[in-house]
């Protein structure tokens, strides 16, 4: 979809495994999901999220939101399979054409793609010509020794770290101005330094929310955090803050782990209640 001149493409790297809702959303009993199970539940009441990023063409350049969970197979996702690439490349964009990354956060599903191993084992960047531009305060996070230790944080030894010994990272502050037409907003809470990427082009606003969001349930519960949350009630605030938003000012939330059908829409108030409208 077009926002202003900006244009938005959503493209599908994988799915995540099954998972239970009272898994996923620790704190939420299961019979919340009741009004919800028809829309986010499986037949055996499993919850499944798509993995999906977004492509931006604005004023001439190829931006990439995220990097998704990466080729694969991933264990933790039943042996399955990244396709970041194949669905670039069904968009027309193959990896020389991207000049940026804009990574909301540094989790594993949103970082997979950032490198390649060649076979002596040495990083290339997946999209050779991009800067890799990464939250300050995030990269401070990830990088601390005791976060890099964990074992589940491999994605950081190999995706994120090498980065700036390949010279191509750029740290951001949280509000930050990527192009006259895009930028960031500080939106912690899931991780320290989470952002949304924000479009502002010809009258026409949306924002690409990350992990600020992860189902359209959240539109109505946003006191509802997953399990992943590292800062629940910062993520509580941060969610009714970007809701408000986009209420107040008539702009589309881009949500890339909404269903394959709903990464874009809006959100609208009926009787007294916010809901999601997809476009």
């Amino acid at each position: 979809m077009f926002l202003g001149n900006v244009e938005v493409l959503a493209v599908f790297d994988m799915w995540q495994s099954p998972r239970l809702p009272t898994d996923f959303y620790p704190e939420v009993p299961i019979e919340e999901w009741e009004p919800y199970r028809e829309k986010h539940l499986n037949a055996d009441g499993y919850l499944e999220l798509p993995y999906c990023l977004f492509a931006l063409r604005s004023e001439g350049k190829i931006i990439m939101a995220d990097t998704g969970n990466g080729p694969g197979p991933h264990a933790r996702n039943l042996d399955r399979t990244g396709h970041l690439l194949e669905a670039l490349a069904a968009q027309g964009i193959g990896p020389e054409d991207v000049d940026m990354v804009v990574h909301t956060h540094l989790h594993g599903d949103h970082v997979g793609w950032n490198l390649t191993y060649d076979d002596k084992g040495r990083p290339r960047p997946t999209f050779p010509k991009a800067k890799y531009i990464v939250p300050r305060v995030d990269w401070e996070y990830h990088t601390q020794p005791d976060i890099l230790a964990v074992p589940r944080n491999a994605h950081l030894r190999d995706q994120v770290v090498p980065l700036e010994e390949l010279g191509i990272l750029e740290l951001i502050e949280s509000d930050h101005t990527i192009t006259p037409e895009i930028s960031t907003i500080a939106t912690p809470g899931h991780t320290p330094g989470h952002v949304c990427i924000v479009i502002n082009s010809q009258g026409e606003k949306g924002a690409i929310v990350g992990d600020v969001i992860h189902i359209s349930a959240q539109v109505e519960q946003p006191h509802w955090c997953v399990a992943a949350d590292i800062d629940k009630s910062e993520s509580r605030r941060s969610r009714t803050a970007l809701l408000d938003r986009a209420e107040q000012e008539g702009s589309v939330i881009v949500a890339g782990h909404f269903a394959l059908d709903e990464h874009f829409g809006r959100v609208v108030r009926r009787e007294g209640r916010r809901y999601w409208q997809v476009i």
